[in-house]
């Protein structure tokens, strides 16, 4: 028997495409299901799960601000997690010592390439998932303030894509798989000493990975100048340059349109961050100066509460720390209360700037004028921070100031003697939440009890040896009696502490010689 063999066809092509999306497919799996993806997905939920379950997550967040925190914590976890495990991927082949078997098969290296980039979309997509059910949560609580900007978000995901991208070239380069998680220790250590907040306004900061806060507290959305959709362009721009030096690396050609293409998205995303708007000046201005002129008032009960937009939910969390100091205090002579929330867009002291005390009296004067003007004389301060103890301590303490003066506080100077002594113990009964913050604030401060935030506002100081017979009030049961009884020379300007302390029945701390006290 004669056996015919039949050749095997010469016009055969290998589809090529079909065999990239199948090792893109393959690829995008393994890289999910890497060791280092997946603890990087837990190192990113753990401090928020834990936050929710010890219940010292912030419940009042800032949408907007919380959008700048997810893409630190982006870069910092996710980001480098996807640069070592497509680095560790691309490299595979070397590691296994199987480069030669590898020219057998259908696709060339710069397509292998190719099919890896597309499955650094598999961690891309993970950290979609991950920051929008993070913003998810957050958006539904009843204290959220701030608006969700899309843009900010998918900001954390494109980190991820562009370090992912780096991992990938860094195969092409170096043929180690040592240099990857190098690369990621440098990154992280960058990420710490670049500046990340205290009121950076330098533009050249918008070429970084991630967009730093321009304040070190949150401001309303309007006032921020920040190009979020520009700087997403200019990522995009940024992956796809470092993708074309990945495929040019491993050996194509003719990228000439792809690469112009791609010069002209990173050279306008990265040139159109540097545009300023004059109206975001303007609108800082009149929030810092006037911000009666921008914010909403609403009454509860007989207090007027005024505040920017983006925080009015927070009102009735205000309220309650407000009626708290209150109720220890008889009827106060003087203008209806009123609350009006002030943010420092403008002025605000950088690292190593200092404000004269004339300056900040001038300043708070400016402001109280428009008060006036718009029918809230004397309001009480209260900044953009809210959620934790030092806030509802910081507010109680300003509350407490106007309770006890008749007036907002705008001096600068130390609050002294029995009116110290009676803020103090004032904020400290308020509440279990105001007196844990005034024992974080005492811990923290030198001299005199200091109760102010990084908004600039309500920065009340009480010299140490008058706060000590405030916190000696707190222990006695009969405080609010004695309190009541004696108010009016409790208040007196003229009342010091030994007298304070005489009148509730408290020890008096000794006082410093007079030449090394505190000007009052």
């Amino acid at each position: 028997m004669t056996a015919v063999l039949t050749p095997p066809s010469q016009d055969v092509t290998p589809d090529r495409s079909r065999a990239l999306r199948a090792l893109a497919r393959v690829e995008a799996v393994k890289l999910l299901r890497s060791p280092i993806t997946i603890v990087a997905a837990v190192l990113f939920l753990a401090p928020w799960i834990y936050g929710w379950v010890s219940g010292s997550i912030n419940r009042y967040p800032v949408l907007h601000e919380d959008a700048v925190t997810v893409q630190f914590l982006s870069l910092l976890v996710l980001g480098n997690g996807a640069l070592v495990a497509a680095n560790f991927a691309a490299l595979r082949a070397h590691r296994h010592r199987a480069d030669a078997l590898f020219d057998v098969l259908v696709l060339p290296q710069s397509w292998r390439t190719g099919a890896l980039l597309v499955a650094v979309l598999a961690p891309t997509g993970l950290a979609v998932v991950l920051v929008a059910v993070r913003a998810g949560v957050l958006a539904a609580l009843p204290g959220a303030a701030g608006v969700v900007n899309w843009a900010d978000l998918l900001t954390g995901p494109a980190v991820v894509a562009l370090l992912g991208t780096v991992g990938v070239l860094l195969a092409r380069i170096v043929r180690s798989a040592v240099v990857a998680p190098l690369v990621a220790l440098v990154l992280t250590s960058c990420a710490f000493i670049a500046p990340v907040g205290a009121a950076s306004e330098v533009r050249w900061r918008l070429l970084l990975p991630i967009i730093s806060p321009e304040f070190p507290m949150p401001v309303p959305f309007e006032l921020l100048e920040r190009p979020a959709g520009r700087h997403l362009l200019y990522l995009v721009g940024l992956i796809g340059a470092l993708a074309l030096l990945a495929l040019v690396r491993s050996g194509a050609r003719r990228m000439w349109v792809a690469g112009a293409l791609t010069l002209i998205v990173l050279a306008g995303g990265a040139a159109t961050q540097f545009r300023t708007d004059p109206s975001v000046r303007e609108a800082r201005l009149a929030a810092t100066n006037d911000p009666a002129s921008v914010q909403t008032c609403r009454t509860v009960s007989d207090v007027r509460y005024c505040a920017f937009d983006d925080f009015a939910p927070w009102i009735e969390d205000w309220d309650a720390v407000l009626r708290s100091v209150r109720r220890a205090v008889p009827e106060v002579a003087g203008p209806p209360l009123a609350v009006r929330q002030r943010v420092l867009a403008v002025g605000y002291p950088e690292d190593g700037t200092v404000v004269t005390h004339e300056e900040d009296v001038a300043r708070a004067e400016a402001v109280e004028q428009a008060n006036v003007a718009a029918g809230t004389p004397e309001a009480v301060p209260v900044g953009t921070q809210w959620g934790d103890d030092k806030a509802a301590a910081v507010f109680a303490g300003a509350v407490a100031y106007r309770l006890i003066t008749g007036g907002s506080w705008r001096s600068g100077l130390p609050v002294c003697g029995s009116r110290g002594a009676l803020l103090i113990w004032l904020v400290g009964q308020a509440s279990e939440r105001t007196a844990d913050g005034l024992r974080e604030l005492d811990e923290t401060s030198w001299n005199s009890l200091v109760l102010g935030d990084s908004s600039g506002f309500s920065m009340l100081s009480v010299p140490d040896a008058d706060a000590a017979a405030g916190l000696a009030l707190l222990d006695k049961p009969d405080a609010p009696k004695v309190v009541r009884q004696h108010w009016d020379e409790l208040i007196a300007p003229g009342t010091d502490a030994n007298r304070f302390a005489a009148l509730v029945g408290v020890p008096a701390a000794p006082q410093l010689p007079a030449a090394e006290r505190m000007q009052c």
